[in-house]
């Protein structure tokens, strides 16, 4: 697909259903722990089966780092960093209708590393160390159990706090019935399905994987900015095999982000925004 646009990309993803969401800014330089934050406004695209929508969020009192859409069009934007000071917590997520209009805003807590909403609206979080441990003012933070099911309007229902989780460095929601998350420090990818364990898989390498989707034969994995990496599937391991190179229709090397989820796949590079889907 085609796309520019002359704003500035802060971060994107992909929802339930495979489309890709992009935020966008007129800044280029974004300080996430000024306080207060200054409002701005923020651009939301929707890319959609070669479609472009905008959704225009004005003076939001957040840098929104995470997006994602519930199931009836709703539009979900976190901010990542989240203060507590005293009695004063941030509210540091917030809903709104299509036409840019809030809804609601609540609190999911500090040292989020990623949002992703499934098909029954349930908001799955997951927390970097900072989040589990505490930092920015928080002494019992509301990420320590490291991964957290909440419902669409911010209450807990789910925590993996029987895990240990250290840093959940990725995760993968593609319905309820089958969540994917990796954590440290056991570097293990577990399979949730209505929020019970149904499979691990242990991950070999140093490599910390951000992202990931499963592939028939094994897994690929985003491993640093823009470098992916195949693994392969015996029973319950998962091992590398060399890395993996996009290209687009000419052959040309994609440099530039890249979205994971599902089995779908997005680069953004600077000829346009390519997609995969892969199959399992």
């Amino acid at each position: 697909m085609e796309y520019s646009s002359d704003l500035h990309f802060i971060r994107g993803q992909i929802t339930q259903d495979g489309t890709l969401l992009l935020i966008e800014c007129t800044m280029n330089e974004l300080d996430f722990f000024q306080r207060p934050v200054k409002k701005a406004n923020w651009t939301i695209r929707i890319l959609k089966e070669n479609r472009i929508d905008t959704i225009e969020l004005r003076s939001v009192p957040l840098i929104p780092t995470e997006v994602d859409l519930f199931s009836d069009g709703t539009l979900l934007i976190v901010q990542g960093r989240c203060l507590k000071d005293g009695a004063y917590i941030e509210r540091n997520a917030r809903r709104y209708n299509p036409n840019g209009q809030l809804i609601e805003a609540f609190t999911l807590g500090d040292g989020i590393s990623a949002v992703q909403i499934d098909e029954s609206d349930t908001i799955w979080v997951s927390y970097f160390d900072e989040g589990i441990f505490g930092n920015f003012g928080w002494d019992n933070p509301l990420g320590s159990d490291g991964l957290i099911a909440y419902t669409m309007n911010g209450k807990k229902i789910w925590g993996a706090h029987k895990y240990g989780i250290i840093d959940c460095y990725g995760m993968n929601i593609v319905s309820s019935k089958e969540v994917y998350f990796y954590y440290y420090d056991d570097f293990y990818i577990v399979q949730l399905s209505n929020m019970n364990e149904m499979n691990r898989y242990r991950v070999q390498g140093d490599d910390s994987i951000h992202q990931f989707i499963f592939e028939e034969s094994g897994l690929i994995a985003q491993v640093d900015r823009y470098d992916l990496i195949r693994f392969g599937k015996r029973n319950h391991t998962l091992a590398p095999k060399g890395r993996l190179q996009l290209t687009d229709e000419k052959g040309k090397r994609i440099i530039g982000p890249v979205f994971m989820r599902g089995n779908f796949l997005y680069a953004y590079g600077k000829d346009g925004i390519y997609k995969r889907k892969n199959a399992k």
